[in-house]
């Protein structure tokens, strides 16, 4: 293997795999292995850049060649995809003569298959910064994969066949560069233009091997991606989901009595109503349920976040319900001063909950 081409190597182990790698790290997208994925069709003329044809980077009129390919991968990150993909198709080329004037006359086809990973790196979100409502996105690629080959070789003035080195058939390493856009259809349907440049560590896709040491083809793809990732739903706001019923503390009924009657009976104020106290001595614990749901959305932490709630967020599960609870104190009056803090966090439907020794659960919503 030539210095060059293990120069690459190196660097494609060294940079490009620790970039996928702090992808991963940076996950922000579906939490599941089986979320972000992504295939996709691609179509589109191939030219050949080597020993037969001078042009080097332009293909000559006639040498223009097809391949299509398939691909699927997995976005790691906003800014960073993992793509597999498969290639087939040919290249093909001529030379009459060489720059001194020596007659070459000799022409090419050969069919390729192309297997690579590459990595692709967005752009647009890399410089950017990710924003749901982009819908055009520049990336790059960069990867490393096989390819086979098969070449056959003519004679242009008698159209007769050369045997060539490559005519049973050869493998070798692929290097893929790319740069492309697309534009992405409701984040579902991405459709998409991209350029690939292709090195080959070999001299022989031509079947000749004299000035350039490597030999290359290019693919310029219409690409359409199918994005796999489930449509997202939009989570329900945090509501309190009030099954606990308030505690009916039995107070007196009495219509109040408007302040004129209230002189006519020769009243200056009405006496305030009896108060009614609670046996606290029952409870050994009191805590403060902020929240409930009927299913397992969110997470003690999410909800912590969420309404800046300064002090740990706890989970519990009765009667059918989760239910989101802070604070664990034997004193009713610090469980006070935490629901009033709960309140402050804009808590504003937070309960005291007493627990009894027996495991009675008592919702004290009364309880101010």
């Amino acid at each position: 293997m030539t210095k060059p081409i293990s120069k690459l190597l190196i660097f494609l182990s060294i940079v490009v795999f620790p970039v996928y790698l702090f992808g991963q790290a940076n996950l922000k997208m579906g939490p599941k292995f089986g979320d972000n994925w992504f295939i996709g069709l691609s179509v589109g003329p191939t030219f050949f850049s080597g020993d037969l044809n001078p042009n080097r980077f332009l293909p000559q009129s006639g040498d223009w060649r097809f391949a299509g390919a398939f691909s699927f991968g997995r976005k790691i990150s906003q800014v960073f995809s993992l793509r597999g993909q498969v290639l087939y198709g040919t290249v093909a080329g001529k030379k009459a003569s060489k720059q001194d004037g020596t007659p070459v006359n000799l022409s090419f086809n050969s069919m390729i298959v192309d297997g690579n990973i590459n990595t692709m790196i967005n752009f647009s979100n890399l410089i950017g910064g990710f924003n749901p409502k982009r819908t055009f996105f520049v990336y790059g690629t960069v990867g490393i994969g096989a390819a086979y080959w098969k070449t056959t070789q003519d004679d242009m003035i008698t159209g007769l066949t050369v045997p060539n080195g490559a005519s049973s058939g050869n493998t070798t390493a692929v290097i893929p560069v790319g740069l492309g856009a697309y534009y992405s259809i409701a984040n579902k349907v991405n459709l998409g233009l991209e350029y690939s440049f292709r090195t080959l560590t070999t001299d022989m896709l031509d079947g000749v091997a004299e000035g350039f040491k490597l030999d290359m083809y290019s693919l310029l793809s219409f690409n359409i991606t199918l994005n796999l990732n489930k449509p997202s739903r939009k989570s329900p706001d945090v509501v309190d989901y009030k099954k606990d019923g308030p505690i009916v503390l039995n107070l007196p009924k009495c219509d109040p009595i408007p302040p004129m009657a209230q002189k006519d009976m020769g009243m200056e104020k009405l006496p305030p109503p009896p108060s009614v106290s609670l046996d606290f001595s029952k409870y050994y614990l009191f805590k403060v349920q902020i929240f409930a749901f009927a299913q397992r959305i969110y997470s003690p932490e999410t909800i912590r976040k969420r309404y800046h709630i300064p002090m740990p967020v706890e989970r519990e599960y009765s009667d059918g319900l989760y239910r989101f609870i802070v604070g664990s104190t034997e004193s009713i009056d610090e469980a006070k001063n935490i629901l009033q803090r709960m309140v402050n966090a804009g808590v504003s439907d937070a309960f005291i909950v007493g627990y009894t020794r027996d495991g009675e659960r008592t919702s004290l919503r009364d309880l101010k």
